[in-house]
């Protein structure tokens, strides 16, 4: 139990601190991939990459200054796939009922503050929103970050690849009250950042075996400008050490430990990375999906989220309870292929995962090591269905 918490916090180290953020198309992105790919190799696995054409994101700096008040905005972030933008000016408040007549509401050459906002499902909405802002020539859009922690906004509560010119923003509720505050003061916005097009790649270290195949997986990719230890350089390091644990296992099931990319992506199409890995190996006898992702938690309650329980007879819960699927990560696939998938949770109620907060200081290791062992045994269970 010791080496296994020292290795997961070797790996967290190096995840969170030595590279830090690893959003589609970063350099982070690219050494975490080395890393992932050198551990595998280190742990005595046959390891390859699979890529796949995706959309990156160069970020080099963000400004949100009140040139009023000679100071930045608190809780702001540049949001994903914004694109370029130097702007000064004062804010165009946007209503609910303004979005039904963007036409009419003069955005051109604008900075539009949305003083509406949608539930944290809505990604797609917004998505819509920042596309329409974009087509009908608006500078840049500011959005309310509603659904995450109060003190630092989410870098990805938009997140369409598909702007052209737009500049997008977020702000958490400490800024946005600022802004309401002072909704006459003039600002000046500066982001330095860039779209293109990038090949992301799956790391995939496998175990031969005969009788189906059953796949271990985690996504090793962050929302941008963030460590992102929960979400998830935790489910990375778990499956790190899944594999080392089952190396040595009896002879049977063949294995599959996919570290995915691209599960920080567009929100209405499957994640790119576990979508790929099913194009590719999807006509396997895949017998289960064992799925990693924002585990570890500081302050969280860990449960197995289990989709298709009945595809999987006998199986019970080892220490962490058992609970229903609902499909948000790379076990989104998985489902839709009609294929059983567990995925190690936590439930947790800050919400900090795609902010700054999201960070090393607030995991668990000890809780991590106890998922790992949990996990193994469970996967016991699942090689003798």
């Amino acid at each position: 139990m010791k080496k296994l918490q020292a290795n997961l916090e070797r790996h967290m180290v190096e995840l969170c601190l030595c590279i830090g953020s690893r959003h589609v198309g970063s350099a982070g992105e690219a050494a975490a991939a080395n890393y992932i790919e050198q551990t595998f190799r280190e742990y005595g696995y046959p390891t390859f990459r699979e890529s796949y054409p995706v959309t990156g994101w160069d970020f080099e700096s963000f400004e949100f200054y009140n040139l009023t008040r000679k100071r930045a905005v608190p809780a702001a972030t540049a949001c994903f796939f914004s694109n370029s933008v130097e702007i000064e000016g004062k804010l165009l408040w946007l209503k609910r009922k303004d979005l039904d007549q963007l036409a009419e509401c003069s955005v051109a050459g604008r900075v539009c503050m949305l003083e509406c906002w949608s539930g944290g499902s809505h990604v797609q909405g917004r998505n819509q929103i920042a596309e329409k802002l974009d087509a009908l020539g608006a500078a840049a859009a500011i959005f309310v970050s509603d659904h995450h922690t109060a003190l630092a906004p989410s870098t990805k509560i938009q997140r369409s690849p598909f702007l052209k010119k737009l500049g997008t923003l977020a702000v958490a509720e400490e800024g946005a009250y600022d802004l309401a505050s002072h909704k006459d003061d003039l600002y000046r916005i500066a982001i330095n950042a860039k779209c293109f097009p990038h090949n992301s790649c799956n790391i995939i270290a496998r175990r031969d075996g005969t009788g189906g195949k059953g796949v271990l997986g985690a996504h090793y990719d962050t929302a941008p400008l963030v460590q992102g230890a929960g979400d998830n350089a935790s489910g990375t390091a778990m499956l790190l050490e899944m594999a080392r644990l089952l190396k040595d296992g009896k002879p049977g099931l063949a294995l599959d430990f996919a570290a995915f990319s691209t599960e920080e992506y567009i929100p209405d199409t499957l994640p790119p990375g576990s979508e790929d890995y099913l194009k590719r190996h999807g006509k396997e006898d895949l017998r289960w999906f064992m799925n990693f992702d924002d585990f570890g938690l500081l302050i969280g309650e860990p449960v197995v989220k289990i989709g298709y329980p009945e595809k999987l007879p006998g199986v019970k819960p080892v220490g962490i309870p058992f609970e229903p699927a609902d499909q948000n990560g790379d076990d989104k696939g998985f489902h839709h292929a009609g294929i059983p998938t567990i995925w190690y949770y936590d439930r947790e109620p800050f919400h900090q995962l795609h902010t700054a907060k999201d960070s090393l200081d607030r995991i668990d290791l000890e809780k991590m090591a106890f998922g790992v062992m949990d996990a193994v045994e469970l996967f016991r269970q699942l090689e003798n269905l």
